[in-house]
Order: structure tokens, then sequence, then C-alpha cells
């Protein structure tokens, strides 16, 4: 180990210098702060031995060690005597890592340098396992790209907003129009986040691109992506989604929900007309045989707009650990303003509520405006 001791007397630089030489450390020795910090990017100490009696301050020659290394782990350790608390408090006060009392043990010191090397490795073990939870995040975040890239084209009467959890959301929501111009939309919220969730959301998006442009119905489109994720993802894994089909030619919507928070149809003065509840399991949790692909139909009259959330809505807690629930969704929608966007509301609401909190889980909300689109 490289090992940096800083101080003024001569014969306590040489008594360590020797201790630490016998066990193969590589020493330098400085008899000032200055001469210590300028040693830094030369030397490169893995830890460093500080005395109290430096004619600077001690503490802050531990606090530019520290900041000087920012994140790297290079503990720093005050050479006093116990019995000079005030130094000691106020050395450990600054970001030190332990201290030795004098006159100096040569196994006391080579213990404590053995326990810093042992927490040393520790640090390098966490930043190889940071370093590859990095690269999956880059993965996970380029394959999500990947998939929402995919979507054909900016439809003006979808609205839509996310808030992240982590470095970006693992909520799915893609749509494609099918060839009698159908539009389907998939709101999916997998287990976990990351590559976990990237994972699923390839072969699941795959199928509903695939279906739809073929002009598949919504029902069976739901049936496969189930099939293809429990034949996929190991158990525990799974998708909580909404599927929803607009036929403007028909004048009706169609859903599919399974595990999601019930879907809103919603009248102009965003009053509830119909409320969709989860009737089905979530994507991926049972084989084909058992799976639920029954849809539910509604005639467009009387409906302005379509709300899609995740539960990541609803569990939304502020600083006081309460909900937003659908308290704050109802509250929201009851805001009296008939010129407001519905999902402008509820987006105002939920910032409101949490007041720069982050979410414990991410955050979906999508509107459909139908009267858009007739």
């Amino acid at each position: 180990m490289r090992i940096l001791i800083a101080a003024q007397n001569a014969k306590s630089r040489k008594l360590l210098s020797q201790m630490l030489e016998l066990d193969g450390h590589e020493i330098l020795a400085a008899a000032t702060a200055a001469k210590a910090l300028a040693s830094l990017d030369r030397f490169k100490p893995e830890l460093a031995l500080v005395d109290a009696a430096l004619p600077e301050d001690s503490c802050h020659l531990a606090r530019e060690i520290k900041r000087h290394y920012g994140n790297t782990f290079v503990p720093v350790i005050l050479c006093a005597g116990v019995t000079d608390h005030f130094s000691l408090s106020a050395f450990l006060g600054s970001g030190a890592d332990d201290f030795i009392d004098t006159p100096f043990d040569h196994i006391v010191l080579k213990a404590k340098i053995a326990g810093f090397e042992r927490v040393r490795e520790l640090y390098r073990q966490v930043e190889r396992h940071l370093s590859f939870a990095e690269q999956e995040i880059k993965l996970a975040k380029h394959m999500f790209d990947a998939v929402t890239r995919r979507n054909p084209e900016d439809i003006p009467f979808l609205r839509h907003w996310t808030l992240t959890a982590g470095h970006f959301c693992g909520d799915l929501l893609i749509f494609e129009r099918t060839p009698d111009d159908r539009l389907h939309i998939l709101l999916g919220d997998f287990t976990g986040h990351g590559l976990p969730a990237a994972v699923g959301a390839l072969p699941a998006a795959d199928v509903f691109y695939a279906m739809t442009r073929k002009g598949f119905p919504l029902g069976e489109i739901a049936a496969e992506i189930n099939r293809k994720l429990h034949h996929l993802l190991p158990t525990g894994n799974f998708c909580a989604a909404t599927l929803l089909a607009l036929k403007p030619l028909d004048s009706q919507i169609e859903l599919w929900n399974g595990g999601l928070p019930p879907a809103l149809l919603i009248d102009g003065r965003h009053r509830i007309v119909h409320q969709v509840d989860s009737g089905a399991l979530p994507l991926g949790i049972i084989g084909e045989q058992d799976f639920d692909a029954g849809t539910r139909s509604f005639p467009l009259d009387g409906i302005e707009h379509v709300i899609l959330y995740s539960d990541g809505l609803v569990e939304a807690q502020n600083a006081s650990g309460e909900p937003f629930g659908d308290r704050g969704l109802a509250d929201a929608l009851n805001t009296p303003c008939s010129a407001c966007h519905p999902l402008q509301l509820i987006k105002s609401h939920v910032i409101a509520f949490l007041d720069g909190m982050e979410p414990h889980d991410d955050i979906s909300l999508l509107s459909v405006s139908l009267e858009s689109c007739r």
C-alpha cells in the first residue's frame, strides 16, 4: 500500500516510515501539509497518516485529501494522544477516518492498516458493482428508447406525462394503427426497473406492433403478449397493462385491463362516465389456457377523454407519508376549470402534492382526447 506520512517531527516521520517499510508498504513522508498536498497527484497515496502537531491545520489537510479524491476511499488517520480530545473530535469531524495513539505501537498500527485495507477492498467491490449497474442502466435505457422510437407518428389527441423514480421511466407506452385505421395503445408497468423491465418490453412491443399492423383484434394481441412473456420471463416478473383500441368509424372504444388502476372515461366536465377496472391478471403471470382475453367496449357518445395511469400515480407519497390516492385523483378532476385539460390538472396536482420529492415508483399518465379524433 502507498502511505503518505505528514508530520513535522523528523523523528516521528522516520519511526513511522521504518515501521511501515518493514511491512512492505511504499512510503512518502512530508514535513508540512503543503508538501503533502503537493505530492497527491504524483504519489497517489492509498492511506494518509497525519500528525496533529503539524504547523498547518491538520483538519484542513484531512478535508483537502478527501476533497481531492472525491468518491475514491483514501483513509486518513490522525496521529495524536488520546488525551487531546478536542483535536481528535475536530479531526474526525473534518472527514478523517480514525486515529492512532502516540507513542506508536507497531502491532496496533499494523492492525489498523490491515483493517483499512479490507475496507478499501469492499469499496472496490462496490465500485465494480456500481459500474456494472451503470452499464445495465445504459443498456436498459437504450432498449426502452429503441422501443418507444418505433411509435410511428405524433398523434395530437394523445397526451402523456411521466415522472421517473430512477434513471429513466420503466413504464412502457406504445401505439400503432391497424390497416383499417384503428388506433391501438398499450400502457404497461413492468415489475422492477432497469434491465429486467427492458427485457420484457422488447418482446411485448414486438408482438404489439406486428399484430396491430396485421389488424388483429385487441384481445388476441393481449393473449399473445401474455403467452410470450409467460414463456420468457422468470416467475415473479410480469407486466400490468391496459390495451386500448379506438375505433372512430364504429364510434366506440375497446379496453382490456390487466393489473393497472381503472381506466377512466370522462365527459367534458371531467366527470367519470365509465370506470374500467382490471378484469384480468397482468401479462405474463399465467399460461395461455387460463388467460382472460375478454375486452369491454363503450360508445363514444358523452365521452371526451380516456385517462390511463400506472399505480405509481395513486401510490405516490408526500413528505408526511400520505398517498396521493384515488382521493387526490378525484380532487384533481373536480377542479373547477372546464377549459383545463384533465392531464394537466392531474399532473399539476401530483407535482404540488410531492412538493419536490421523487416518487418511489414510476408515474405514467396518458390522456386520449376523443373529441379531437372524431
